[in-house]
């Protein structure tokens, strides 16, 4: 099922053929069906598809950002599927002709959300929509960190892989407290690359921070990510090394105000990310113990935009970064002012003083690297990729702006993970041969 695209190829085909001729099939009828019944129900659809899309984006802002407006018209088509069946199934007693009206409106939707999952490319294949990667139900292989004490970096000029070790990594759910940050967070997904589990010998392995993006969880990075199979590909070529990936969750425990990466009256969101997790993982799992040179922070849209404004705020924690498709300061929709209100209170200053440009124009980062991937076809995050780049660049990091095929989706936050993991692990010290 894996093989199985649901973004290209027969499927996807196939089901919107089958979504169109259900939907024109539902339409047919005699004259007085088409000239009245058909327009009125139409008519109808617009109405409740306009009143989605002010609910959507005007007053509960489910996406956080705009939704593609043609989706409205795909989701219209459905609307209207669902009244024509509806009406269809009022006037017929054969329980054969109503069991054929709900096939068609089901065919419809299926083609609607189709669409959907073009757009955002968030269930690649059809395996990631049946059976998609879970963590293993089993305790987390934690190591003391005296286990290795003093051993340098593993890298691919000092690593051999053992007998005994796996051909794959495995993704592991866990509990990262809080200790310093007091921040409330759901399990954090992390994935062991199949050097680390190996008996022996000891490794170092550098530690990668990936956020999610909003609305979102970390799964996400498993689902539309493809994270295991990326890791794993990466891993296979040398040596079963890859970093330890920690997947934290960035919602603060579902919180209805999110937590936007920063230190705030809402949480103290920043301290968690750059302080707890890599004290806990150093502590629990004995990686990334040769300081900032092994930590990288990355992630997709308000992910992006967390992996930014942790580099600018803790370069000796995060002093490597990838942001994909961020935006250009942490934002919420109800507005700067809002934000400024419900976070701090009112106090500007407390907001500047961590915001990434401000303190990129303040001082300079030397020290640090990144790339700022945005989408070709994203004109919302793509001009604010850009803003962030220029921004960096004038900081003194060294940082690489990369423009991939595709819109505000997965098939760019996938890619500005995939494409640069070389980049990466150069950076962080894994590949030096």
């Amino acid at each position: 099922m894996n093989s199985v695209s649901l973004l290209t190829g027969v499927l996807p085909a196939v089901l919107l053929v089958l979504g169109g001729l259900s939907l024109v099939g539902l339409a047919a009828g005699r004259p007085r069906h088409l000239l009245v019944v058909v327009p009125l129900a139409a008519m109808a659809a617009a109405v409740i598809t306009f009143i989605l899309f002010l609910m959507a984006e005007s007053v509960f802002h489910w996406w956080n950002a705009a939704f593609p407006r043609m989706l409205y018209v795909y989701a219209g088509l459905g609307i209207l599927a669902v009244i024509l069946a509806v009406l269809r199934i009022r006037r017929v007693d054969a329980a054969w002709d109503r069991f054929l009206a709900v096939t068609a409106a089901s065919l419809a939707l299926t083609a609607v959300a189709v669409t959907v999952n073009a757009a955002y490319a968030q269930y690649p294949t059809l395996e990631s929509l049946i059976s998609p990667p879970r963590p293993v139900d089993e305790a987390l292989p934690t190591r003391d960190p005296a286990s290795a004490a003093g051993l340098p970096a593993t890298t691919d000029a000092n690593w051999t892989a053992p007998p005994d070790m796996p051909a794959e990594g495995r993704i592991y759910a866990a509990d990262i407290p809080g200790t310093t940050s007091g921040y409330a967070s759901n399990s954090a997904l992390i994935y062991l690359p199949p050097a680390y589990l190996a008996q022996q010998p000891a490794v170092n392995l550098p530690v990668l921070v990936l956020i999610h993006g909003q609305p979102g969880s970390p799964n996400d990075w498993l689902v539309g990510g493809q994270l295991l199979d990326m890791m794993d590909t990466f891993a296979a070529k040398h040596q079963g090394l890859a970093p330890v990936v920690v997947m934290p969750d960035a919602s603060n425990a579902d919180n209805t105000n999110w937590p936007l990466c920063l230190d705030s009256d809402i949480s103290s969101s920043a301290t968690y990310l750059a302080v707890d997790v890599p004290a806990w993982v150093r502590q629990n799992l004995a990686a990334g113990l040769s300081g900032g040179s092994q930590w990288a922070v990355a992630g997709y849209s308000y992910g992006g935009t967390c992996a930014m404004q942790l580099a600018a705020n803790y370069p000796d924690a995060y002093p490597t970064f990838i942001d994909i498709a961020g935006e250009a300061e942490p934002t919420v929709v109800q507005g700067r002012d809002f934000l400024i209100s419900t976070y701090f209170g009112g106090n500007e200053s407390r907001f500047t003083a961590q915001n990434a440009l401000d303190r990129l124009a303040a001082q300079p980062f030397p020290d640090s690297a990144g790339i700022v991937a945005v989408g070709a076809d994203d004109s919302v995050y793509t001009p604010e990729g850009r803003q962030v780049y220029g921004a960096a660049k004038a900081a003194g990091m060294d940082v690489a702006l990369q423009v991939l095929p595709g819109g505000h989706s997965w098939q760019v936050w996938k890619a500005g993970l995939a494409n640069n993991l070389d980049w990466l692990c150069r950076r962080l010290g894994i590949l030096v041969s």
